[in-house]
């Protein structure tokens, strides 16, 4: 278990041609570009090779979901929202393949038994703050289409593929 209280989970996207095969390594080598960084202590402890990724999973096109930052670390994933949430990159921008869809429903179901985090969307109006699970989008002062669906409606519909969201493998 983390040391840091884990309230609720950020979906995102790697803004990459759907299908394309995108690494761990990629992510980590555009975060690095981007001025991320991880410490020095947390490097040692987990997945030493990462030197700034900024998500605590990356879902690969053909569902394999590999760790990026270890949960005790606070990710750089969603700026002012990054405390108390971890967060879930899928590899594509809007369509994702099947076993994509699969690899994160199941994640995200054992992250959230595992944090005690509800199976729900995470209100940005609930007075009690973020519990649940959003998209990185959805998070108040952020514009962007990230991560490419609506998470509301996928945790409503079942948390399965969205109808014209399934990229063929």
């Amino acid at each position: 278990m983390p040391t840091r209280q884990i309230n609720f989970l950020v979906l995102h996207c790697s803004a990459t041609p759907n299908g394309r095969w995108t690494t761990v390594s990629d992510i980590d080598l555009w975060h690095r570009q981007r001025g991320f960084a991880r410490g020095a202590a947390a490097r040692a402890r987990h997945q030493p090779m990462l030197t700034s990724i900024g998500y605590h999973w990356v879902i690969y096109t053909n569902g394999l979901h590999v760790p990026g930052r270890s949960h005790d670390e606070v990710g750089a994933h969603a700026a002012g929202h990054n405390t108390g949430s971890l967060g879930i990159c899928l590899v594509g921008t809007d369509k994702f393949t099947d076993g994509q869809w699969v690899a994160l429903a199941r994640l995200v179901r054992e992250l959230c038994a595992q944090y005690r985090i509800p199976l729900q969307f995470a209100d940005p109006k609930d007075p009690r703050g973020l519990r649940g699970v959003i998209g990185h989008g959805q998070l108040p002062g952020v514009a962007k289409s990230c991560p490419g669906f609506d998470v509301r409606r996928w945790l409503a519909g079942g948390m399965v593929a969205p109808l014209g969201q399934l990229q063929q493998a």
